[in-house]
């Protein structure tokens, strides 16, 4: 396979120097890293926000460690260039102390994601940025990252290969599916050591909210609320994570497409609705403070996530 090299001053996406500057590893790095494997897929806009300092150095930082191999560059370069851990940077992590498998074919991962799903995967990443990023101005809440959680859940959820399966026995004869994958996990701890925990669904707008009898009936947004609320109501989130207070917050694209969940909760729920599902407009939500943006239960009624 011949090599590219990098001829011009000026990097290229996608491209790693064939001859690139030594690299001297610090904290910021392996931070940088960290986040990375937590959240899959990060732009350095992204990146910069969970850092906390200049977005140019950040930069810089991930370009030393893509020459260098630890993370790769990923996505259309004319749209939204995203970063991505690699094996190597899997084994520097791990030989940090952090939790990761080296032995995943990560960059193999990467090269097979497609547009849409790392699209999708960076509107998550947007909405618990924002969140963790808020939480640093304050100090009546702390944010709790999925990995947190799930290393304090019961040992059968540590060990699963897909530890957001929310699997409700029984439910492929009523619904279709018996199972579903939440988008993330995350907690707040309030300053007097209580916390809520919420499943975060990131709604794109792509699956219909209600399709009855229909071959594509198990990815409709209908099907997904019934598989949260049965499992809720059987206590799944406490066999599953080992949390009591727990709800289903979902980020969508439009104040109609909220109506209409609600409308899918009510037919779950005999008309009466449920506090257990939170939902808000995504626009609504990435603008300003996301602790001061107000969410619309189940039932209809405006919520914040700290109230």
């Amino acid at each position: 396979m011949e090599t590219q090299t990098v001829l011009s001053s000026r990097a290229k996406w996608g491209v790693r120097s064939a001859s690139p500057r030594g690299i001297e590893l610090t904290p910021r790095d392996v931070t940088l890293l960290a986040h990375l494997a937590s959240l899959r897929f990060l732009t350095s806009e992204q990146l910069g926000r969970l850092d906390g300092g200049s977005e140019q150095n950040v930069t810089r930082c991930l370009r030393a460690l893509f020459d260098h191999g630890y993370v790769d560059q990923v996505g259309d370069p004319f749209v939204r260039r995203a970063y991505a851990i690699t094996r190597k940077g899997a084994h520097l992590l791990q030989e940090h102390g952090h939790l990761v498998d080296p032995t995943v074919r990560w960059s193999l991962k990467n090269k097979r994601a497609g547009g849409r799903f790392i699209d999708h995967t960076l509107g998550i990443a947007d909405v618990l940025i924002a969140m963790q990023v808020a939480c640093r101005g304050r100090s009546d809440i702390e944010f709790i990252p999925e990995h947190e959680i799930i290393a304090n859940a019961p040992d059968p959820t540590r060990k699963a290969r897909e530890p957001l399966r929310w699997t409700v026995p029984g439910a492929k004869e009523k619904f279709g599916v018996s199972s579903v994958i939440a988008d993330g996990l995350f907690g707040l701890r309030r300053a007097d050591g209580s916390a809520s925990y919420f499943l975060l669904e990131l709604d794109r707008g792509h699956m219909p909210n209600i399709r009855v009898r229909s071959k594509f009936e198990q990815t409709s947004i209908g099907r997904k609320l019934a598989l949260y609320y049965e499992g809720w109501k059987t206590n799944r989130h406490v066999e599953l994570f080992g949390v009591k207070q727990l709800r289903v917050a979902i980020v969508t694209t439009s104040p109609i497409r909220v109506e209409h969940m609600i409308d899918a909760v009510r037919q779950l729920t005999e008309g009466s609705g449920s506090n257990f599902f939170l939902f808000i407009n995504q626009a609504r939500f990435v603008t300003g403070d996301p602790f001061a943006a107000e969410w619309v239960s189940g039932r209809g009624a405006p919520v914040k996530l700290i109230d």
